[in-house]
């Protein structure tokens, strides 16, 4: 008797299952240990049918990688629906971002580990489109915001600059001092540092810096985080409450 041929459907299910097993395991141990044996191990299919949807452990750490991608967005669409300036907006996907980031602390590493060159040479073609077009996504989400600002004369940029540039500006003062943060270890030097506060003062810095109006000696962005996380995201606040991680406001 012939296997029986599933759905395309049924094949994008199967693969969104395993990927959430894989990030399971992440959550245990970390993204440089699993390996596809331990998938199999922990998974209800056996190694060739994992291979069927992945061609090798790299493309399933840059898998997961694009599924964490897809929640960040998501969380990022959700910021940008708050009702205040185009600045109150960037606060508000720093928001999102540490969120995400606390509930989900192994995985971000898995997204770090997607940059990496020996990662992206034994992914498939397919991976690393949708990859391309996760980063796309969520620096679009960023520079409507900064195209808004400098539209409504909140933000003037000098005429050697481009907006990309305040993205990347932006997106790595983010990024370092999560991963810096989170990584700590037993860093004597970064033992004293809170992964929010250093994350909004990182995007103050920045803001201020390129004279993003309302600056951050003319108006209160504490009490705009507060108000942003619990009218957008108290759910997930209760969720970090519950991990014992609560989300630490200035």
């Amino acid at each position: 008797m012939s296997p029986r041929t599933i759905t395309d459907k049924e094949f994008a299910q199967r693969e969104i299952e395993i990927i959430e097993i894989a990030r399971g395991l992440i959550e245990f141990e970390c993204i440089t240990t699993l390996t596809i044996d331990k998938l199999v191990a922990a998974a209800p299919y056996s190694k060739g049918t994992i291979y069927k949807h992945f061609i090798s452990k790299e493309d399933l750490f840059l898998a997961i990688c694009n599924t964490c991608m897809s929640e960040i967005k998501e969380l990022f669409i959700r910021a940008l629906a708050f009702n205040g300036s185009s600045r109150d907006r960037l606060e508000a996907i720093m928001v999102s971002y540490l969120i995400w980031a606390k509930l989900h602390p192994a995985q971000l590493f898995a997204v770090l580990t997607a940059h990496s060159p020996s990662v992206t040479a034994c992914s498939s073609d397919n991976r690393l489109i949708e990859h391309n077009q996760c980063e796309h996504q969520l620096m679009e989400l960023i520079g409507v915001e900064i195209n808004l600002a400098i539209n409504t004369g909140d933000l003037t940029l000098p005429p050697d600059m481009l907006f990309e540039q305040v993205t990347f500006a932006y997106w790595s003062a983010a990024w370092g001092a999560m991963a810096l943060i989170m990584s700590k270890g037993e860093s004597i030097k970064l033992e004293p540092m809170v992964l929010e506060r250093e994350s909004f003062t990182n995007s103050r810095l920045i803001l201020d810096g390129f004279g993003w109006k309302p600056l951050s000696n003319e108006k209160d962005y504490n009490q705009t985080v507060r108000k942003i996380a619990h009218e957008i995201f108290q759910p997930e606040l209760d969720t970090l409450l519950k991990m014992g991680t609560p989300f630490i406001f200035n």
